[in-house]
């Protein structure tokens, strides 16, 4: 493509680019107000007289670190997500409200940052205070104790997470025994496939799709040589196909003989179209009763079912974590304090107007370079 040609295009053209140009500034400023706001709240913490301490931690090297897991504590993570109610007021699940948080150390220095990002300023801001009080709390609480109270507080998380652990297991378990959700799944496939032969006369897929999303372990199956195969009845769709060829075949028959016969078979074959529907409503009736009981159950079942996975997963951090660093150095911990509290944020983050309008601006460059480019070649084609 000539650049001149392009340039004079672009000019004679200048009224349409225009309009793409304005229209990006336009997309810009209205993703600004579309997109959901993100606010930042910022705290420093300084640990008075600290010692540096350093170990590996997940591969990475930190600074402080005893110190940094006073503030980086997913137990005060998820104290916090309880009391705010952060599930029910934004429907936002633990491990997304984990990435609210930031917390860094200024290397060689005794200075830790907490960055909080959150779409309400206010909570924002009270999810940052909070986790500073508590914070604090905690390593005020370390310093009361000698260095073997380090232990006991490692093993009374590791109590706790496991009685947590219990509570939900026999929660799961009592559920079960009252409500068999697994059994339940197993009957609603049993049906499924039952309602899938006497229609088509073929077994529904496999693996049992209910029965499959509850991991329960069980994929029941129908036996071949249990009566309910293609061959052993008529489905509703080769009875239905049988109509058709009497049918067909009542319309040629020449004979008395043969119209009898054909007469005879239409007829028995009506009688089994109806005992088939028949069946079939019965079955459809009862598949309906059983899912109208089975969903709430299952819901309830994998809200607990869930309930226990996360225990069990947090117990075996909190135990691996406390195997780990056995808090050896807790006689060694000073003093933390705040020397920049928490501000509540009168500005977003994000989206920025300036970012923003730079990308829609930049959107609209790159349609009217598009435009411009396809009148060139448009008219290139005419030429030719």
């Amino acid at each position: 493509m000539d650049i001149l040609e392009f340039l004079t295009v672009l000019k004679e053209k200048r009224g349409p680019v225009l309009v793409m140009l304005v229209l990006g500034v336009l997309v810009g400023i209205l993703a600004y107000f579309v997109l959901t706001p993100v606010f930042e709240t910022r705290t420093t913490f300084m640990v008075l007289e600290s010692k540096l301490i350093r170990r590996s931690l997940e591969g990475k090297k930190l600074d402080i670190d005893t110190y940094l897991d006073f503030v980086d504590n997913e137990s005060l993570y998820h104290n916090i997500y309880d009391k705010l109610n952060i599930y029910k007021k934004y429907n936002m699940d633990f491990e997304t409200f984990k990435r609210s948080f930031e917390v860094t150390t200024v290397e060689d220095t005794a200075i830790i940052k907490l960055l909080v990002t959150f779409r309400d300023p206010e909570i924002s801001y009270k999810i940052a205070k909070m986790l500073g009080d508590q914070a604090l709390a905690l390593n005020r609480q370390v310093i009361d104790k000698e260095v073997h109270s380090g232990y006991r507080f490692s093993e009374a998380q590791v109590r706790a997470a496991s009685a947590q652990l219990k509570t939900a297991g026999e929660t799961l378990d009592r559920f079960l025994a009252l409500h068999p959700v697994p059994r339940m799944a197993m009957e609603l496939d049993t049906l499924r496939n039952r309602i899938a032969i006497e229609e088509n006369g073929e077994l529904a897929a496999f693996p049992p799709l209910e029965s499959t999303a509850l991991n329960s372990g069980m994929n029941p199956q129908l036996s071949l040589s249990s009566g309910m195969t293609p061959e052993a009845f008529l489905s509703l769709a080769r009875i239905q196909s049988e109509i058709s060829e009497i049918k067909a075949k009542l319309a040629g028959v020449r004979t008395d003989n043969g119209k009898i016969d054909a007469n005879r078979r239409y007829n028995e074959l009506k009688e089994l179209l109806k005992q088939k529907r028949l069946t079939l409503s019965h079955l459809k009736s009862r598949l309906y009763d059983a899912e109208t009981a089975y969903y709430p159950l299952k819901s309830q079942y994998e809200v607990l079912r869930s309930e226990f996975l996360a225990a069990q997963k947090g117990y075996e951090k909190i135990y691996q974590t406390g195997l780990e660093s056995k808090i050896e150095i807790v006689g060694k911990t000073k003093e933390m304090t705040i020397i920049d509290q928490p501000v509540k944020p009168q500005k977003q983050a994000f989206p920025k107007l300036a970012i923003t309008l730079i990308a829609g601006i930049f959107l609209g460059i790159l349609a009217a370079f598009a435009f411009v480019a396809m009148v060139v070649f448009n008219r290139k084609l005419q030429d030719d």
